[in-house]
């Protein structure tokens, strides 16, 4: 017999109600990551220094290092003539040309010796870093002051035979060049201390470590040679 009941009037039990399985949400897709635009080092180690010497060291380190010392000794050369006497002594015809070749020259030494010393001291404060990668943090740390050579354009202009005189007397006088004169001088300092900045951020980078411990490596480094100075000065002194 079926339990169908036949009694128009009866009235059927209710089926249970239709439960609707919970709806699936799928994750979002993954867009897949586009890859960095490159950084230009020349111009992103002002501000981005770590990134960009991370981008130099793992494509190749030693691109461009001794032409970057080679212009960084030149820059320094100038800087330092233009503080000395040998600017009021010479044309600018030979100041050049020794800042040219010694500057150059003497970048590209400094370079091999500074290598040398910051990266025994980075070693010795925990640092990671290899003697190419050191060495490549040192020679794009001398970016800003290679930039900071365009300054002399205007100098060279504005002082004209006086351009390397520690005290050009054309100043003398002439308030309007002398503002123009101090203004070049401060962006000169103000781009040799971001340099320094920059050099911090790039050995904290090779060696893989903060800035303050590269600041404490240049400080290791600077009481290592100021020992052989030491010692030169003493004797020469008796």
């Amino acid at each position: 017999m079926s339990d169908i009941p036949t009694d128009p009037g009866a009235v059927a039990a209710n089926p249970p109600p239709f439960m609707q399985p919970p709806p699936v949400v799928a994750p979002p897709p993954v867009a897949s990551a586009a890859p960095a635009e490159p950084l230009v080092p020349w111009v992103s180690i002002w501000t981005r220094p770590r990134a960009t010497l991370r981008q130099v060291l793992d494509g190749d380190p030693g691109q461009w290092v001794f032409r970057l010392a080679a212009l960084g000794g030149v820059a320094g050369a100038l800087r330092l003539v233009s503080k000395s006497a040998f600017g009021n002594s010479h044309p600018i015809s030979v100041v050049l040309a020794v800042c040219l070749g010694c500057g150059a020259l003497g970048g590209i030494v400094a370079l091999f010796l500074l290598t040398s010393l910051v990266g025994m001291a980075g070693r010795l404060l925990g640092g990671r870093g290899r003697t190419s990668e050191v060495m490549a943090a040192l020679a794009w740390s001398y970016v800003p002051s290679i930039w900071g050579l365009s300054l002399w354009l205007p100098v060279a202009v504005l002082l004209g035979a006086e351009t390397f005189h520690a005290q050009p007397s054309i100043l003398e006088g002439n308030p309007a060049a002398t503002l123009l004169f101090g203004f070049v001088k401060v962006v000169q300092v103000l781009i040799g201390f971001w340099g320094f900045v920059v050099s911090l951020k790039c050995i904290g980078e090779a060696h893989r470590f903060s800035a303050w411990r590269a600041f404490g490596a240049f400080v290791v480094t600077g009481l290592i040679l100021a020992v052989p100075f030491g010692i030169v000065l003493s004797v020469t002194a008796r």
